[in-house]
């Protein structure tokens, strides 16, 4: 008789999936016990403990790890008629499921701070490929979105922590409060354009000021066909100096 496994996940479901792919077992033949539901911990950062399951494995036909899963007594094929659709995915379907439940981790952050906050706001989630945007509307948007947008910032970036903690993967994440940011994308356009436009009539640099990488970055795209300026940031750390430089005329050929 096989002796019993625990399988450890983020969720008893992905538990299961991880037992019933690795023992060449369906889920739905699967006997386990639930040893841990587990815990997402504060705001998935810490404190966060993993679903545990206890499974026992079938009396008869024990499954060798050497054994082809074709072979293993309870793998059925994709031409099987009662084939298990779900035990059949391959490994594209199984990433798909690991990033839906990346977004569904960075909701349920965002929707517990702003409840904290504001709990009268209403959150609108879009969702494209590996992009996920919220957008908050009403209530208190000025106490979300804080002095010159600092409040929204650090939402965003326990944000960003948050999901990317998971399993690496660069899923780019916006929150944005009453349309607070594309506002501020818009006004930032504007301020490189008119300082591009003194540092090409003076021929000297100037500086835009302090920014964060996101904001840096809103410049740097609003300028880079600029023929007359380069953009270059100045320093270290998050916060970092924006300067815009007149680029050098090549020499006349005589």
């Amino acid at each position: 008789m096989a002796a019993d496994r625990e399988f450890k996940a983020r969720s008893i479901a992905k538990a299961v999936k991880i037992a019933s792919k690795e023992l060449g077992i369906p889920q739905d033949h699967l006997q386990y016990d639930i040893i841990s539901h587990g815990a997402s911990g504060i705001f998935g950062l810490t404190g966060v403990k993993k679903a545990r399951i206890l499974v026992h494995p079938p009396e008869t036909t024990p499954i060798e790890n050497d054994q082809p899963f074709e072979d293993r007594p309870y793998f059925r094929s994709a031409s099987d008629e009662h084939a298990d659709t779900d035990f059949n995915r391959d490994e594209d379907i199984l990433e798909i499921d690991e990033r839906e439940e990346i977004f569904a981790v960075g909701e349920q952050m965002v929707r517990r701070i702003v409840d904290a906050i504001s709990p009268e706001a209403t959150i609108k989630v879009q969702r494209h490929n590996d992009e996920i945007n919220f957008n908050v509307e009403g209530g208190e948007s000025g106490i979300l979105i804080g002095k010159r947008g600092q409040t929204l910032e650090a939402i965003q970036v326990l944000v960003e922590k948050a999901v990317r903690r998971l399993n690496g993967h660069r899923i780019r994440v916006t929150v944005d409060v009453e349309g607070y940011l594309k506002n501020k994308e818009a006004n930032l356009v504007r301020t490189a354009q008119r300082v591009a436009q003194r540092v090409k009539s003076k021929g000297r640099p100037a500086s835009i000021g302090f920014m964060n990488a996101q904001d840096r970055r809103i410049i740097h795209l609003a300028l880079k066909d600029n023929h007359a300026v380069r953009t270059q940031s100045v320093g270290d750390g998050s916060y970092r100096k924006l300067m815009v430089y007149p680029k050098r005329r090549s020499a006349k050929p005589y």
